[in-house]
C-alpha cells in the first residue's frame, strides 16, 4: 500500500478504455480517491438536485452534459475531498479544453495527465458486453466476467440488465462525441508536454502499475 502519493491524476481516453477499472485498482493500492464524473452525476440524480435532474434529462438521450453543469458538480466534489486532505483520480473530467482550462484555475491541485489508448474494436466488445445487477449493483461482462448463468446475478439472483448507453448505437454516438469534443483535449495537453500515453489493451493491473511509476516520478519533481 502506497500512502504518501502527492500527485492527482487526470485520466483521458475513449469510453471503454478502462479508466474506471484502472482507477479503482490504483485507489486500492494507494491513498488516491477515485472521482468518477459518472458516479458524481448518479449521486446528484439520486438526490434529485436541480443539477442532477438536468444531467438525467441529457444522459438518457445519449447527449453531452454542458461544461457549466459538469464544472459545478466536479468542483463541489473536489472541494469535499480537499477538506479531507485526499489526492484524487479524475475519471471523465476534463473532456473539453474549456474544462481543462477551468481545472488549471484550481492552483492548489498538482496533476499528471494520462491517456489510456485502446483500439475501437476492443472498446465495442468491452462496453456492449457489460451487464449490471439493478438490485445490488454488482457488475458483470458476458465474456470477461460472466455470472454463473450469464442471466442472473450471482449475489442476489436478480436478472441482469444492459445499461441504456451500452447498446451499440449509443456506444457509436458516444465515440462520435468523444472524437468531436474531447479528442482535441489530447492535442492541448500534448502541446503543453503534459500528456502521458499508456497502452490500455493490456491487463488492467499492468496499466495501473505503469501509472504508479509515472506518479512516483512526478512526486520527486
Amino acid at each position: 500500500m502506497i500512502n504518501n502519493i502527492k500527485t492527482n491524476i487526470i485520466f483521458m481516453g475513449q469510453p471503454g478504455a478502462g479508466k474506471g477499472t484502472v482507477a479503482s485498482l490504483l485507489a486500492s493500492k494507494s491513498n488516491l480517491i477515485h472521482v468518477s464524473t459518472g458516479n458524481i452525476f448518479r449521486k446528484e440524480i439520486e438526490k434529485k438536485t436541480e443539477l442532477g435532474m438536468k444531467v438525467q434529462s441529457i444522459v438518457t438521450t445519449g447527449g453531452y452534459v454542458p461544461d457549466e453543469i459538469t464544472n459545478a458538480i466536479v468542483k463541489n466534489a473536489l472541494e469535499e475531498l480537499q477538506s479531507k486532505n485526499k489526492y484524487f483520480i479524475l475519471d471523465g473530467f476534463p473532456r473539453t479544453i474549456a474544462q481543462a482550462e477551468y481545472l488549471k484555475t484550481l492552483k492548489e491541485f498538482k496533476f499528471i495527465v494520462v491517456e489510456l489508448e485502446v483500439d475501437k474494436s476492443i472498446i465495442l466488445e468491452r462496453l456492449s458486453g457489460r451487464r449490471t445487477c439493478p438490485q445490488c449493483g454488482e457488475s458483470y461482462h458476458i465474456k470477461f466476467k460472466p455470472s454463473k448463468d450469464n442471466i442472473k446475478c450471482d449475489i442476489c439472483s436478480t436478472e441482469l440488465v444492459q445499461r441504456q448507453d451500452d447498446t451499440e448505437d449509443r456506444i457509436a454516438k458516444r465515440l462520435d462525441l468523444y472524437e468531436e469534443q474531447t479528442k482535441p483535449l489530447l492535442d492541448y495537453y500534448s502541446k503543453l508536454g503534459e500528456l502521458n500515453v499508456i497502452d490500455a489493451s493490456q491487463r488492467p493491473d499492468l496499466v495501473a502499475d505503469k501509472v504508479l511509476k509515472l506518479i512516483e516520478k512526478n512526486d520527486k519533481i
